[in-house]
């Protein structure tokens, strides 16, 4: 079966578990050596469906924080559990932990109120510019025919701004958008202040909301999204690269379903394991 023919059938086979009745979703698969995309699953999603990120952004908003020197890896915050932002619950779903969170495990257990208590130190448009910056407004050209671009709010203050670090509001990518930054990060692994945000995108895939994707062999680093788009259709995301520290391929998965870790990265760990079993 064609590479492209067991990609369809990986994702249609998520959503029907998942339990929803909207099979439209994108999967992606970009070469780093190259820079091109070398497998796609509806490239007209790819292209034009814009959503929130959700926690896919958490690891640009802390490097951000990183980059201005205003977050180093030492940095903890004792996570509460309860958060109530501009009037949303936005509750901690990971398990307990009387270990307080720095920035390595607040990717990996995707912690919202570790997020927001260090996305308080952003400037006015800080953490907008540096998205920008990064390529989320902007189209990619990574697939033929027109892209949409992203919409990325420039200068949220207060709770939209710890909202925007949480990939909530204030932002919408398209899933080409989200592969390009994540083949960003898959290029800088080597610089130091990278190593906390990939520590934590390991630990995601080894012990936190990506588990799906982990593979037997390759180490994987991965993070998982889940939000709502503007018409209120629950979308999941997994945005990743393998190997970890020595990356070869990056992945974006966005389909329709409630959780990223549950609907998106199952998807995620099918297709790399399929490639790397490929030889490719």
């Amino acid at each position: 079966m064609h590479r492209r023919d067991i990609l369809r059938a990986f994702l249609g086979a998520a959503v029907a578990r998942a339990g929803t009745s909207f099979v439209d979703g994108t999967a992606l698969l970009l070469n780093v050596g190259s820079g091109r995309v070398s497998s796609v699953r509806d490239g007209k999603i790819a292209r034009r469906w814009i959503a929130p990120p959700g926690s896919t952004m958490k690891p640009l908003s802390l490097l951000a924080l990183i980059e201005a020197n205003k977050l180093t890896a030492t940095d903890e915050y004792l996570c509460p559990g309860r958060l109530i932002l501009n009037g949303r619950s936005l509750n901690c779903s990971h398990p307990y932990t009387s270990t307080p969170m720095n920035v390595s495990r607040t990717i990996a257990y995707s912690c919202n109120c570790a997020a927001v208590h260090f996305a308080q130190r952003f400037g006015p448009g800080e953490l907008g510019t540096f998205l920008v910056r990064f390529g989320l407004s902007s189209v990619t050209g990574l697939l033929p025919d027109p892209e949409a671009a992203g919409r990325v709010q420039l200068e949220p203050a207060g709770s939209p701004s710890q909202l925007q670090a949480l990939g909530e509001e204030g932002i919408e990518i398209t899933p080409l958008e989200l592969l390009r930054a994540y083949t960003r990060l898959a290029n800088q692994i080597t610089n130091p202040r990278l190593g906390p945000i990939l520590d934590g995108l390991e630990g995601a895939v080894d012990y936190g909301t990506a588990q799906a994707s982990r593979l037997e062999h390759i180490r994987v680093a991965g993070k998982t999204g889940s939000a709502r788009t503007a018409f209120g259709v629950p979308v999941a995301w997994f945005a990743g690269f393998a190997p970890s520290r020595a990356p070869k391929v990056v992945v974006t998965i966005l389909l329709p379903g409630r959780s990223g870790g549950a609907d998106a990265a199952p998807i995620a760990g099918r297709l790399l394991r399929e490639y790397f079993a490929s030889g490719a």
